[in-house]
């Protein structure tokens, strides 16, 4: 889900155990760029506590990827606002930009790449993709923050690291050095599962699906039974992606629905990102065997129809929303969305979120998603790097707990100078495990309200609205296992998703298979948008029977010649 820079940030406007973690980061700068093997710089003295006032006023550049023209309460500003104020009055520290762009992406990649060129960059960089933080590691400018980390760095901030530390190691250390502080975003919202319609099976009295023949059974009797008994041939099967939507999640767009990667999975195929083949070589997933086999069953799927109509053409949210469809993919915070139109339509309503097993071990191969999105690195010639620590430990330990709640909220968590997504790995499905604690009698509300405000305040929300809701038997999470009377129904989304959307990462059985790299190679940049409309063309004109299903095999050489090999093999080399 999208974060706008201006509103306030929330789990529920988020929008694992990695089977293969991300690429470490290699590569020194040449004989003529800087050396990153000097050691940590030294600081001037200063109040060693986290979350203490520096000693005298320390003034602090940094580029950002903010629009400069971005409205902000009347009397403030990008350079002046209620965050600036509170730094430097609270904390003797001020923030001045050398630069920044809007968030869009090409103009500040322009404007870090300049800042680069010139050998010089400001005191601290955010918002930075993996690529712009290998660059500027391999350019010898990101200052080795291992110490300054460890001394400064308060126990929430550290504890949000460690929470996926494994992977963040991988990808910001060289050597036992740590160059950058990477984004943490909740693991959970990368699981896709599979909604159904519950209501609708015991209708017809038949069982979640566990594997793929039994989701077509499941998909055809929805069409052919008159699941919701209005005596009418109104309904479909699986929901196809809406219009202009995605296959299948990729390198750069998860936590998304309405695809088709629990299907992949069934198959062992993993299309959109780089996986490691039979010689533990790099090899671009959306160009093996396992792929074409998950594109034939698609395709022999949406021919039987059981794969609703119309599907990239046509916005087919709204058959969820207007309860014709029983079975779609998407993610743990749907009910916020379309399910929450669907009941809003109908009361009964009981959709109820599985796992489809990827093979007879019952274990799901989920996509994972980019738990580290952005970076943010220190400049080596920094004389307070300190600062840059203490800000994040602010944002996580609450800005409202430092400004006017009435200004954090308009200007949102976007709008602070240490903006980055940073959150506990389970992240949101910590509030389902405290109400179940909460329900079987392991905790008070009290003790669970304390927890929270210990690193994350916000999920006291969640919690409140789930037992407020909740009848007894409290393990009913059946739609008849609730109370939305009055006020109430004005959280559904809150409590289905927070209260079921959930259980699949906190009961289910899966593993997380993420792309080896991130990284964009050189000829990634020329030739990686051509490829991708390639790949989307071939494989959705395959699916809704367009093109025969040897059009794969015509794409797969084609990606080859035009970039892909070239392309894999700069990947591998990465990777070395």
């Amino acid at each position: 889900m999208m974060k706008p820079s201006m509103k306030k940030v929330t789990y529920a406007a988020l929008s694992m155990v990695l089977v293969v973690v991300l690429a470490g980061c290699s590569g020194k700068g040449g004989n003529d760029l800087p050396s990153n093997e000097s050691t940590p710089a030294t600081t001037p003295v200063v109040n060693a506590e986290p979350l203490g006032k520096q000693s005298e006023l320390t003034t602090i550049t940094r580029g950002v990827p903010l629009d400069p023209n971005q409205k902000y309460p009347e009397g403030q500003s990008l350079e002046d606002n209620a965050y600036t104020r509170m730094l430097k009055e609270k904390f003797n520290i001020e923030v001045k930009n050398e630069f920044s762009a809007s968030n869009a992406g090409t103009d500040y990649r322009q404007k870090v790449d300049l800042a680069i060129a010139s050998g010089k960059i400001p005191d601290y960089l955010t918002g930075l993709t993996y690529s712009q933080y290998k660059k500027i590691v391999k350019s010898g400018y990101a200052m080795d923050i291992s110490d300054v980390w460890d001394k400064y760095a308060s126990p929430a901030t550290k504890e949000v690291y460690n929470s996926n530390k494994d992977l963040f190691d991988s990808l910001v250390k060289e050597d036992g050095k740590m160059f950058g502080i990477p984004s943490s975003n909740p693991l959970p919202d990368f699981l896709s599962v599979l909604w159904i319609r519950q209501d609708w099976l015991d209708r017809l009295e038949l069982k979640a699906p566990t594997n793929v023949e039994e989701l077509e059974a499941i998909a055809k009797a929805f069409i052919e039974k008159d699941p919701d008994g209005n005596g009418a041939a109104d309904t479909v099967g699986l929901v196809g992606p809406n219009k202009d939507g995605k296959l299948y999640q990729d390198m750069t767009n998860t936590n998304f629905g309405l695809h088709f990667d629990p299907i992949f999975a069934s198959y062992n195929a993993f299309p959109g990102i780089w996986v490691k083949d039979s010689e533990g070589k790099a090899v671009y997933g959306s160009t093996l065997p396992e792929t074409k086999e998950a594109l034939q069953k698609l395709a022999d799927m949406y021919k039987e129809g059981l794969i609703s109509p119309g599907m990239l053409t046509t916005k087919t949210e709204e058959l969820i929303a207007n309860n014709k469809a029983g079975l779609f993919v998407g993610p743990w915070w749907n009910p916020f969305a379309d399910i929450g139109n669907s009941w809003k339509n109908d009361n009964n309503a009981n959709w109820q979120p599985y796992l489809l097993p990827s093979g007879s071990d019952g274990i799901y191969l989920a996509k994972g998603g980019n738990a580290a999105q952005t970076y943010t690195v220190i400049s080596k010639d920094s004389k307070n790097p300190e600062a840059v620590i203490k800000m994040l430990n602010i944002f996580k330990a609450g800005l409202k707990n430092y400004v006017d709640e009435k200004d954090q909220t308009i200007l949102g968590d976007g709008a602070f100078p240490m903006y980055q997504t940073f959150s506990l790995a389970d992240g949101p499905s910590m509030v389902l495990q405290e109400v179940n604690n909460y329900f079987e009698g392991k905790k008070t509300a009290d003790e669970v309200h304390t927890y929270f405000n210990n690193y994350d305040a916000y999920q006291n929300q969640a919690f409140d609205k789930i037992i407020a809701s909740k009848t007894q038997p409290f393990d009913n999470t059946n739609i008849s296992g609730w109370d939305f009377a009055g006020d109430k129904a004005n959280e559904f989304g809150w409590v289905w998703s927070f209260g079921v959307g959930l259980k699949p990462y906190v009961e289910g059985k899966f593993k997380f298979v993420n792309t080896l790299t991130y990284e964009q190679t050189k000829t990634m940049e020329k030739r990686w948008a051509n490829l991708s409309t390639l790949e989307y063309a071939t494989f959705s004109k395959i699916i809704v029977g367009q093109e025969p299903i040897s059009s794969f095999d015509t794409f797969v050489k084609k990606w080859n010649d035009e970039g892909g090999s070239q392309i894999t093999e700069e990947i591998q080399s990465s990777l070395n």
